[in-house]
């Protein structure tokens, strides 16, 4: 086709453009399957290459991380499967498993005891195990570390007994080679899960913990897929090249941004804190089992215990061997690519290279202008496309979302068949760009669309280079190998092969892009699905010159095509089932009684109404109702239940002074039933000003978190002669507060609850709990 054939584009090309401008205006029409193939195929490589190394069988050379070898130690660590959080009998015997083990691999096992608290008033008496192997310098010592206790939902056979027994393996590992030049820490914590517990007690008072300079911890949000390195903490220069040397790295610095702003912490962010820097590591697919009974042994992927083995050994190995007394600055962005290796640069870089990606993309479009195969109109035109294009992704995925929320295929964070919905939203996005693309790309030429696209992508990414660094490189790769490719096919001339200049960066884009949009769904779940459809519309928006150019039938079919099947596929997401044993609805049940009322109920702490069978085991009211005294919202479904008469929580003053408006008084909490947690509920109107627990101050709340009528504080693993509390209040008016005791279980009256939920549905995060409150005066 002809310069002359291409609206918006000036009839004749310069002189000396010749043949190959003739040729070259328009791209050619097999591009735009072609490049749909190779999309189709990037795909399909991402499902292969991202799913791991296999697992190893127990039998497996012993030289190697064996994740069936792991997997027979995590049998021997869960026992009976019982849960095991902090302060219950069956802590204490997993802790003795622990120890028994190091014990029998040749290790000399020490328990780190003592009691600690966090800002959110949580503390408890914990117990660390830690070994060392030493190094021939012991100066410098690199941790590698695990949590041993676990909610109380559930026996935490990923989350993180599967950590425990990769470092246990590994242990019995580096047994068998040279010693190293630093010596390995190895430390199985307590208390992770109540707030990062046994991490704080061993950075503040293990004589062990001044000489770490790194660190490598194992955690799990899931119990399966990929061990992804999700964090490293600032000044992570040094280790990236360490980190592509020794693994086969997924990562992106974009997953350290994310975790940031989950509700979630790890006990990294203890070492991080200390000034240590390393790696984190962990698997989140199947995270509808985390925190739940359903995170137990036979719900484990053997290929993600492997995994996480292999990633954990090869990087404790090489940071043992690294320079640690060196000191280092500097952040780094970072991806892998096809996990087959690790890109990364400066964090410094970012802004040059996306103002080097909009200086070769507007050097190209002078030279398409020179060669008059781009006009301003046909520019402008371009650019007026591409915000089309971006303004239709952020109202379809929107629509859709309403569409499936009303159907209501979004009753659960993450559903039982994710992938219909998933699917729905990727073909949404492809039917907006085909759809404005062959509605509107005609009224510009090829050049202006493929212009127009990618001076707005260079421009979004210098905006992100400034003000987002980490997440930059999504658009700066794409913008760099399209400004680069323009160039180059520009300066020759090469007219004819100007389609490469649309194609590759496309692909580029897909190789960064695709593996992190499918990994935010095991991380975030149906929420983020529409900024799914948003983001891949800004990939596909490259194609927009490619649909331009393609046959009649294709300009015509492929987006009729790909917004039905959206259509089809969301209306599969919304019949299908959102629960199912190995994706469960979250429900806990507990038993509450109030000892001052004498009356007791049934409380249910699900995000969604019970199951009907759950509802017609009892009376529950209609709707939500505020479960406790001490509650600021309804939040629970409740129904009256047979009084228990249950022994009430004590608590004992041991003495009161008052001074200067202030109050301190010294008590004791015990629990004559001998529940191993207790929280004692103070009024703001008290204005408490500090509290210790068993001596131990309680650090004031720093996440700017607003205001309670009510502030908790609690205590787990509280011994039979009780605990001792010490409370300055900024009042010397008596105060009335509610103390609760909260033991694990339900008693046998709850059978019928329990079998009515059935197997599509499981208690979460604290487990099904018996609590017992009464009101008390300080």
């Amino acid at each position: 086709m002809a310069p002359a054939e291409l609206r918006g584009v000036s009839a004749a090309p310069a002189a000396g453009a010749g043949e190959e401008a003739r040729r070259g205006g328009a791209l050619p029409s097999r591009a735009l399957p072609a490049t749909l193939a190779l999309l189709g195929a990037v795909l399909a490589l991402i499902s292969v290459l991202y799913k791991g190394p296999a697992a190893k069988a127990p039998d497996a050379p012993a030289g190697d991380f064996s994740a069936g070898r792991a997997r027979a130690l995590l049998g021997e660590l869960l026992g009976g499967g019982e849960p095991h959080p902090v302060g219950t009998q069956a802590h204490g015997r997993t802790r003795e498993r622990v120890v028994a083990i190091l014990r029998r691999l040749g290790y000399s096992p020490q328990v780190e005891e003592g009691f600690a608290c966090n800002e959110r008033n949580v503390c408890a008496a914990v117990q660390n195990v830690v070994a060392l192997l030493p190094g021939r310098d012991t100066s410098r010592a690199v941790l590698l570390a695990a949590h041993y206790d676990s909610v109380g939902a559930g026996p935490g056979a990923a989350d993180d007994l599967a950590g425990v027994a990769a470092v246990l393996e590994i242990a019995r590992l580096l047994k068998l080679e040279p010693a190293p030049r630093h010596s390995i820490v190895l430390l199985l914590s307590d208390g992770e899960e109540p707030g990062l517990l046994g991490s704080r007690l061993f950075m503040a008072e293990h004589p062990l913990a001044r000489r770490v300079g790194a660190a490598v911890n194992l955690e799990a949000r899931g119990t399966q897929g990929p061990s992804l390195m999700f964090e490293t903490g600032p000044g992570n220069a040094w280790l990236l090249p360490l980190l592509a040397r020794v693994a086969r790295p997924m990562t992106s610095s974009v997953f350290t941004t994310i975790y940031r702003r989950l509700p979630n912490d790890t006990d990294f962010t203890v070492f991080v804190r200390s000034g240590v820097r390393g790696f984190n590591f962990a698997f989140i697919g199947g995270a509808a089992r985390y925190h739940t009974s359903a995170d137990e042994l036979r719900n484990l992927s053997p290929a993600s215990l492997q995994h996480q083995g292999d990633n954990a050994r090869a990087t404790v190995t090489a940071l043992a061997g690294a320079d640690l007394g060196a000191r280092r600055r500097g952040d780094a962005v970072f991806f892998d690519v096809l996990s087959l290796g690790l890109v990364w640069w400066p964090l410094g870089w970012s802004l040059p290279l996306a103002c080097a990606g909009l200086l070769l993309v507007l050097v190209s479009a002078v030279q398409l202008a020179r060669y008059r195969l781009l006009s301003p109109g046909s520019l402008g035109g371009g650019v007026l496309i591409w915000l089309a294009i971006l303004a239709g992704c952020v109202l379809a995925p929107f629509l859709l979302a309403l569409l499936l929320g009303a159907a209501g295929a979004f009753r659960a964070p993450w559903v039982a068949h994710p992938l219909a919905a998933q699917a729905a939203f990727w073909l949404a996005a492809l039917a907006v760009v085909a759809a404005v693309a062959a509605t509107l790309g005609r009224r510009a030429s090829p050049p202006g669309l493929w212009a127009g696209a990618w001076i707005g992508w260079s421009l979004a990414s210098i905006v992100l280079a400034a003000l987002a660094p980490a997440l930059c490189y999504l658009f700066v790769v794409p913008g760099l190998v399209a400004g680069a490719t323009g160039a180059i096919l520009a300066s020759r001339r090469a007219w004819g092969r100007f389609h490469w200049a649309t194609i590759l960066p496309v692909l580029a884009a897909a190789l960064v892009w695709f593996p992190l949009l499918g990994f935010v769904y095991d991380g975030i779940g149906v929420a983020v699905l529409p900024a799914v459809g948003v983001l891949l519309g800004l990939v596909l928006a490259g194609l927009a010159p490619l649909v331009a150019a393609a046959s009649r039938l294709w300009r015509r079919l492929l987006a009729p095509a790909a917004g039905a099947l959206a259509l089809v596929l969301a209306g599969l997401a919304a019949l299908g089932q959102p629960f199912s044993p190995r994706s469960p609805q979250r429900l806990t049940i507990d038993l509450f009684e109030d000892a001052d009322g004498g009356a007791s109920r049934w409380l249910v702490e699900s995000p969604l109404p019970p199951p009907p069978a759950v509802r017609h085991a009892a009376a529950f009211e209609a709707g939500r109702v505020a479960g406790f005294p001490w509650s600021e919202r309804a939040d629970v479904f409740a129904a009256p239940a047979d009084v228990a008469a249950l022994p009430a929580p004590e608590l004992t003053i041991l003495g009161s002074t008052a001074a200067a408006g202030r109050k301190r008084v010294r008590i004791r909490l015990s629990s004559p039933r001998g529940a191993p947690f207790m929280v004692l509920y103070l009024p703001s109107s008290a204005r408490v000003e500090t509290v210790r627990v068993a001596g131990r101050l309680v650090p004031p709340r720093q996440d700017g978190a607003p205001p309670t009528s009510w502030i908790p504080y609690f205590v787990l693993g509280v011994p039979a002669a009780g605990v001792e509390l010490e409370v300055v209040l900024g009042t010397t008016a008596p105060q009335t507060a509610y103390l609760a005791d909260r033991s694990p279980g339900l008693p046998p009256a709850a059978s019928a609850l329990v079998a009515a939920r059935g197997n599509r549905a499981v208690p979460f995060q604290n487990g099904d709990l018996t609590i017992v409150s009464r009101r008390v005066s300080i």
